[in-house]
């Protein structure tokens, strides 16, 4: 899970400190050129649907590269933000490598079968028939392999656990903004944080945001200095994302790593 504005600038307050944090984790690969490292990618992404469940889709992709950031949510181990540009684009996850016919989920007695996607180079599931899961659980991602692509294995991860944010309320001027959710009781998730709005108040959308990388503690600050321009945006643009993610990642041989990460996020509006 990656974070590349287009636009970003240090916020000007201390305890706001830095650029958003880049979470990349060495990918313990070997680099050296000319041998090409392959690389897999799971990725699941999800929305609260009830109380303590979720529902959730999946892609996974398989490539070859000299070298790839491998982001680590067990890295996060301080709070920082930064101002960013809202991108609207969508993003299409494309893979280059197969590894079998169909990629397993299993889920506690579940089996989610993603079946391989020959246009885009990736499996997944059909996002109008989406899985769910049960806060606690963990996912088992089973890879049949192939032999001229990615080989055979497996990988574990608790999944993120629905984010239940507390009473949020715009400050008065002067004040920081406090946010306050369910800490995850996993030390190794991490919780990511986006305040947008309009900037300048006559954009047509929420263009801005304040977007933070956070220990996920249950509580953080916006100090009142970042504030100028979320206060003075019109009240409906402005909203609030939380994103609960958790990473893992295993080794398979010196040159082969598989990547497993989950998410799930909350939007709330101000009243």
């Amino acid at each position: 899970m990656m974070f590349a504005p287009s636009r970003t600038r240090r916020l000007a307050i201390a305890s706001l400190i830095g650029a958003t944090a880049s979470v990349a984790a060495c990918s313990k690969l070997t680099e050296a050129i000319p041998t090409l490292n392959r690389y897999g990618a799971v990725n699941i992404t999800a929305r609260g649907s009830s109380a303590g469940r979720a529902s959730a889709n999946a892609t996974v992709i398989f490539f070859e590269a000299f070298s790839a950031a491998v982001p680590s949510s067990a890295l996060q181990a301080t709070d920082v933000c930064a101002y960013a540009t809202v991108d609207t684009l969508t993003t299409l996850t494309m893979g280059v490598k197969k590894a079998g016919d169909n990629v397993t989920l299993s889920i506690g007695t579940n089996a989610v079968s993603l079946p391989y996607e020959n246009g885009l180079f990736r499996y997944a599931n059909l996002v109008t028939n989406p899985f769910t899961y049960t806060s606690g659980d963990a996912v088992v991602a089973n890879i049949p392999g192939a032999s001229d692509g990615f080989p055979s294995s497996s990988i574990t991860v608790r999944l993120a656990e629905p984010v239940i944010p507390g009473a949020v309320a715009i400050p008065a001027p002067g004040a920081p903004l406090s946010v306050t959710w369910n800490a995850s009781p996993d030390t190794t998730a991490a919780i990511l944080l986006s305040l947008r709005y309009n900037n300048p108040t006559t954009s047509s959308y929420p263009n801005e945001q304040i977007y933070c990388s956070l220990k996920d503690d249950g509580k953080f600050e916006i100090p009142p200095s970042g504030l100028t321009a979320f206060l003075a945006a019109p009240n409906a643009s402005r909203s609030l994302r939380l994103t609960r993610w958790r990473t893992r990642e295993t080794l398979i041989d010196p040159t082969t790593i598989l990547h497993i990460a989950t998410s799930i996020d909350t939007t709330i509006k101000f009243p």
